[in-house]
């Protein structure tokens, strides 16, 4: 009887171990608000992959939507990078700084995701052309604030 009183312990250990996906997704989805959310623009924010120190957040907004590569620090998830269609891309998602092994899984799972999305939200995640480190800057090119 004595051995089995570890079991509890070692259980409650582990917890703080093991990565949380839902909680980690709710994190991803209040920064992906954070970043792109205004009052006047209403944002759709999902699917959401997750892989590792890294996720993906599809996020739609009025007549336009992209996608953004968040990675997990220190302080939590930060964003990395918005693009259009070719963050998609286990390749890029690479060049991003994206492990291997997480780079195929986002990219297969973000496939599978978003093929049972509308088309025309599918068409306003395309609008995002190129790739920007700096979202700020580009909405600027864009004429924004």
């Amino acid at each position: 009887m004595p051995e089995r009183w570890w079991w509890p312990v070692a259980a409650l250990l582990l917890t703080g171990c093991i990565p949380n996906t839902v909680l980690d997704e709710s994190k991803v989805r209040a920064a992906t608000e954070a970043h792109f959310g205004s009052p006047l623009a209403p944002i759709d924010v999902g699917p959401i992959v997750l892989s590792g120190d890294h996720a993906i957040a599809d996020w739609t907004q009025g007549d336009f939507g992209g996608r953004a590569l968040f990675e997990r620090g220190t302080y939590g998830w930060s964003l990395l990078l918005c693009s259009g269609d070719s963050i998609r891309r286990a390749e890029n998602l690479k060049r991003a700084g994206v492990p291997d092994l997480n780079a195929g899984w986002i990219a297969d799972r973000l496939a599978a995701a978003e093929a049972g999305l509308p088309p025309e939200r599918l068409a306003r995640m395309k609008r995002f052309v190129g790739t920007a480190a700096d979202h700020e800057k580009y909405l600027k090119t864009l004429g924004g604030k």
